[in-house]
């Protein structure tokens, strides 16, 4: 009783300290005090919304411009067709009519840029160098001005669309989206198909151009728009630049479509879903009115971590205690303007499954459970003071990443609560809460039932997904609507892991950069005192290399199993800490197993102590071991169901890096048992290393202290002679092995892999920037000109330290055998194009690049990260990207060309056949692999020097 009143009266002062300075200090826009930048928000006079954000401090620059109309507004007949827009949009405009101009822009500038369509909203964006900003944003704005629509590309750009929906077809997640769209009320436009393929995009007689002109014409309207610009000039300076560049895009006074029709067809129904991947999920959804009006109050927020929650007594502890679930989460899945939608997603087992009629009877005890004891004033101002914690100390999200999200609240919401809106909780309103509780009931229920046996008896029509929809008999909805309590349920308690002590502790630190100031017995303790967010916050490293981790593939399996029960068996008090903003990751890797802490650091010590008492008693049970080797042995089975394009990716880090397949792993997984997981475990732990990084708002004494928990409570015994290494195979110079992957799916893919020599520091940075040259021309002429596939991407590949570059295609209309020929053909031209190269135009390359590599850190964890990696790679100057920099700085155009020039003779290429393409094929080209040269280069010690 004590901690809730503390609680709530620290709730209602941070609350009231936070929200009402905000309104105070920083005018129109409330903003957190820990955000240091300046906002502005105005209108155009063509109605359009702006928030502008000044950040002196910025490297990069970022825009994004919000269109409210989406797939919501398509024409009958013509499904796809915003997102169709989306793409055409990027393929010209009258000031900038080449096709791919402003991709290459772009990528030159250091930048990235993406697009998505959704239900109610169409979101574009793109970051660029902070100096090239008002060039870009010239580019950009002609999106929304005088695009062309040109006629070459509109009849091109509809097979690339199609492409993409041809390479979700096995995905899982879409193949369900799409089902469970035929269990909505089909005079609802959210139940209609949304990607558009070449049948919904005909293009006969030329009309499809005009049905693209007519929609663009009357919903890309000023007035429906929110445009939010980052830049590192102040307010007023970017005000300026908005109004001369977006002044222009036409205002039509449109009004935003606003689908009236209800979401479901009449409740309750059952719909059961056939996957193609091995998993079992059991959701509920209830439709619901609107609550877009409600974001002060959040009335199913709250609802959300109150059946969404994990810790003691929660129905996700009671389902795992019985073995029949593995994960749980509750949220508002649709947010209309007019109507919502509440789900609860429950991962179940095998036998989960089995039972999902009792799951659904718990589901709902918990929901009477938390009518009758958890609508309570003090758990809400618990999410209240959570929240405010969250604002209070919010740290930058990447500038992209930001002014997407900005731009799409700044439709939603006032514009001075754009950033603050996700965040408040401002009053507690219990008959609201029960209202909407009430209708969380059988009656008002869709339940979809997903696995691979699943009795169905209609196939959807976009992505041939089986599946069928039923009645629920009345006998279940009678014992559903009056559940008996289950045992062991009981109300949420207060949370004991909310910090109260943020204060930031005086820096006394010389150095900008980590310290070894522990290295004892095989543990090695690297300090690093925070001086640049200034926040209560810190992270906690540790990894333990041991031989034993990866040494053969029962043994990666049982230190992935072991680090899985500790998570598991610690569930309860790892979510309790995560909800207070105290996150824990622990997770194997090749070299060992590692444990990170992150979040306020009041309380770090304290959950170090937990987590390490909990991996020395391991004290696992039968029950346990079985649900998470189930769900094991089903993540491995579903990583030969990935995508083609990253199973050939992933392919090669498999081969060049020695790591485990998932098929030697799971042979070893169906044999293990939990006697074997107890005896390897002090294996696993004698012989070990043990490397840790504080760093964050803590002091050395404070770091000292946890690095003498682990020392004192880790149940290690013995010390590493030498650092366990990870070699990576040299290829041969002219050996171009093929690796060749027998996978089910409609699409071929293709990795073309391109090896450097050596590790050193120049032939790295000649891959980097010889990447950043091929990336953007690579996917213009064989994504746009040729569409070959919607997936296509060049990109750097380094292996650790040996550098790599990867040729990227997944093509549902190409085999491999063409695709490796149309990457050999432009490698050939990027040869012709390089000798044509001048100073000036390297230089541009070499700023974009350098851009990169030194990307500003925006949060304490993004530095860590960059700590911990120079660690890992034992490069402890921690000035990597400093030499990486320089290095790029040294090229000249001579070292670019005979670096490329050498590109082929250290090549691996991993492909996949489609479906239909493999009937084309002979049998030598389905069965080309290369296992044997690749162990032949291992037992030669053929690895890559210093790696």
């Amino acid at each position: 009783m004590r901690y809730i009143i503390k609680s709530k009266t620290i709730s209602y002062l941070l609350y009231l300290s936070l929200f009402m300075v905000a309104k105070v200090g920083y005018a129109a826009v409330h903003k957190s005090p820990n955000d240091h930048r300046d906002y502005l928000s105005f209108k155009l006079p063509n109605q359009m919304k702006v928030l502008v954000i000044s950040d002196p401090t910025t490297d990069k620059a970022a825009a994004s411009l919000d269109v409210n109309v989406g797939s919501n507004a398509n024409p009958a007949g013509r499904q796809g067709l915003a997102h169709f827009l989306e793409h055409m949009l990027f393929l010209g405009t009258k000031k900038y009519p080449k096709a791919g101009s402003y991709q290459a822009y772009i990528s030159e500038n250091g930048g990235n840029h993406n697009a998505y369509t959704a239900y109610q909203n169409t979101n574009y964006f793109f970051d660029i160098k902070a100096d090239s900003l008002a060039p870009a944003l010239d580019r950009f704005s002609h999106f929304f001005i005088d695009p062309l629509f040109s006629k070459k590309y509109v009849d091109r750009e509809r097979h690339a669309v199609n492409s993409e929906y041809q390479s979700k077809l096995k995905d899982d997640g879409r193949r369900g989206y799409s089902a469970g769209k035929q269990a909505m009320n089909p005079a609802h436009s959210m139940s209609q198909f949304a990607v558009g393929n070449l049948e919904t995009l005909s293009n006969d007689d030329g009309l499809l151009r005009k049905d693209l002109t007519d929609f663009y014409q009357q919903y890309y309207s000023a007035n429906l728009m929110s445009l939010v610009v980052l830049g590192k000039e102040p307010v007023a300076k970017l005000r300026q630049l908005v109004e001369e560049k977006f002044s222009k895009v036409e205002n039509r006074n449109t009004r935003a479509f606003v689908e009236q029709q209800p979401l479901y067809q009449p409740l309750p129904l059952q719909q059961n879903i056939k996957t193609l991947k091995n998993f079992q999920q059991l959701t509920l959804t209830f439709p619901l009115p609107e609550t877009d009006n409600l974001y002060q109050e959040k009335p199913l927020y709250f609802l959300s971590s109150l059946l969404g929650y994990e810790g003691k007594g929660s129905l996700f502890s009671q389902l795992k205690k019985q073995g029949w679930a593995n994960g749980l989460s509750a949220y508002r899945s649709i947010n209309l303007e007019h109507q919502s939608a509440f789900q609860i997603t429950i991962s179940l087992t095998d036998e989960g499954l089995k039972h999902y009629q009792d799951v659904v009877e718990s589901t709902f005890s918990a929901i009477r459970l938390i009518e009758e004891q958890s609508i309570t004033e003090a758990l809400y101002n618990e999410e209240k003071q959570i929240n405010a914690l969250r604002f209070r100390f919010k740290e930058q999200s990447q500038p992209m990443n930001y002014v997407s999200a900005l731009a799409g609240n700044l439709r939603q919401y006032p514009a001075e609560q754009v950033i603050s809106a996700d965040y408040l909780l401002e009053k507690y309103d219990e008959q609201l809460i029960r209202s909407f509780v009430k209708q969380l009931s059988p009656d008002n229920m869709l339940l979809t039932l997903q696995a691979q046996n699943m009795d169905t008896d209609t196939q959807d029509p976009w992505f041939h997904t089986e599946y069928s929809v039923k009645p629920i008999e009345e006998s279940l909805l009678s014992k559903w609507r009056n559940p008996a309590l289950s045992e062991g349920l009981t109300a949420r308690q207060a949370n004991p892991f909310i910090s109260t002590d943020l204060k930031q502790k005086s820096f006394a630190q010389s150095t900008d950069k980590p310290e070894l100031i522990l290295q004892n017995d095989g543990h090695s303790l690297w300090y690093k005192q925070d001086n640049q967010f200034n926040l209560p916050k810190a992270d906690f490293y540790l990894s333990i290399i041991t031989e034993q981790a990866n040494k053969s593939a029962k043994n990666a399996v049982l230190t992935a199993l072991y680090t899985k029960l500790v998570k598991d068996q610690l569930n309860e008090t790892l979510y309790d800490a995560a909800l207070a903003g105290l996150n824990t990751r622990i997770y194997s890797h090749m070299r060992g197993l590692s444990l990170r802490i992150s979040g306020y650091d009041e309380k770090q010590a304290e959950l170090l102590q937990v987590v390490l008492q909990s991996m020395q008693s391991a004290d696992f049970n039968e029950t346990s071991f079985e649900r998470v080797k189930e769900l094991y042995t089903q993540e491995l089975e579903n990583r030969r169901k990935d995508k083609p394009y990253n199973q050939a990716i992933g392919e090669v880090y498999t081969l060049l890096m020695q790591s485990w397949s998932a098929d030697k792993k799971l042979a070893e997984l169906s044999l293990v048992s939990l006697d074997d997981l107890q005896a390897f475990i002090p294996q696993l732990m004698s012989e070990t290393e043990v490397r840790m990084l504080a760093h964050g708002n803590l002091t050395a004494d404070d770091a000292t202290h946890m690095a003498n928990i682990v020392s004192t409570q880790l149940p290690t015994n013995a010390v590493l002679n030498t650092p366990q290494e990870l070699p990576v195979i040299l290829l041969k110079k002219q050996q171009q092995l093929t690796q060749t992957l027998p996978l089910e799916h409609n699409d071929s893919a293709i990795s073309v892999y391109f090896q450097g020599e050596s590790s050193d520091l120049k032939t790295r940075a000649e891959y980097t920037l010889l990447s950043e040259i091929m990336a953007a021309p690579f996917y213009s002429k064989l994504r746009t000109e040729q569409q070959l596939g919607y997936v296509v991407f060049e990109t750097a590949l380094p292996l650790r330290k040996a550098p790599g570059l990867a040729f990227v295609v997944q093509s549902p209309n190409t085999d491999p055998l063409g695709l490796e020929k149309s990457i050999d053909t432009f490698v050939n031209q990027m040869g012709k194009q390089l000798t044509k190269m001048d100073s000036n135009q390297l230089k541009r390359f070499k700023a974009s690049v350098i851009s990169r590599i030194n990307r500003k850190a925006t949060r304490l964890s993004d530095l860590s990260e960059q700590y911990w990696q120079e660690i890992d790679r034992d490069e402890y100057s921690f000035d990597s990207r400093k030499q990486l920099t320089d290095a790029v700085s040294e090229l000249s155009l001579s070292d670019i060309k005979k670096s490329f020039n050498k590109l082929p003779e250290r090549r691996l290429t991993v492909r996949s056949f489609g479906q239909e393409h493999r009937k084309l094929v002979g049998k030598a080209d389905l069965e080309q692999i290369c296992d044997y040269e690749i162990a032949l280069l291992k037992e030669q010690d053929q690895f890559v020097p210093e790696a």
